[in-house]
């Protein structure tokens, strides 16, 4: 290899291990700055020159820390009952919340509740085999025609986008795998690629 090949074998591969980095802290930076921003401006007009910056923060985290406790009261519950039930009646906008809301829901749920594991899906006709998360193995209260005894549903997330797809298969077609539905998740989104640091 060339000097010109190997200065440029070295400069990629350093840029390719600060680009992570650099792309992670400009989102914090960029995602503070924009809290700040959009909380001083009251303050400001408050307080006026008693405010001082990263006071825009703080005000952020305390209302954060205030919404999650009005929100274990009973008030609140209904409160977010009403609002759900109204956004969720919207056209297209009713959609996309109700859906992130479920995701959110389910992702932020325990890893122990049953139904919920990790599994590798066998496609025997096509010598295939696929990542997925069980998401129900219950069909009692499901529409007419769904699922059955036999059947478990699983949702099988796709790579480098936010999607995927639900199956309803035999539970024999099923292998539970020795990872978290956050493992797998994470595993199927970014193609299985293998880390390559040196240790």
């Amino acid at each position: 290899m060339s000097l010109n090949g190997k200065i440029s074998s070295i400069f990629w591969r350093g840029f390719l291990t600060l680009l992570p980095l650099y792309l992670t802290l400009y989102f914090l930076i960029w995602l503070l700055s924009s809290i700040e921003t959009t909380f001083s401006k009251p303050l400001i007009l408050f307080i006026g020159e008693y405010y001082f910056p990263g006071l825009g923060l703080f005000t952020a985290f305390l209302f954060i820390l205030f919404i999650g406790l009005i929100m274990k009261m009973y008030v609140a519950q209904a409160i977010n009952k009403l609002v759900n039930s109204i956004l969720n009646k919207l056209p297209l906008v009713g959609e996309i919340y109700n859906s992130i809301q479920n995701l959110t829901k389910y992702l932020s749920s325990s890893d122990k509740i049953e139904g919920k594991e990790a599994v590798m899906v066998h496609v025997e006709s096509m010598d295939l085999k696929l990542i997925g998360i069980v998401t129900r193995k219950d069909f009692e209260d499901a529409p007419e025609g769904i699922g059955n005894a036999k059947m478990v549903s699983v949702y099988l997330p796709m790579s480098y986008q936010i999607g995927g797809f639900t199956v309803y298969v035999p539970k024999k077609s099923i292998t539970t795998i020795n990872m978290t539905q956050n493992e797998a998740l994470k595993w199927v989104f970014f193609g299985g690629i293998k880390n390559e640091e040196k240790k």
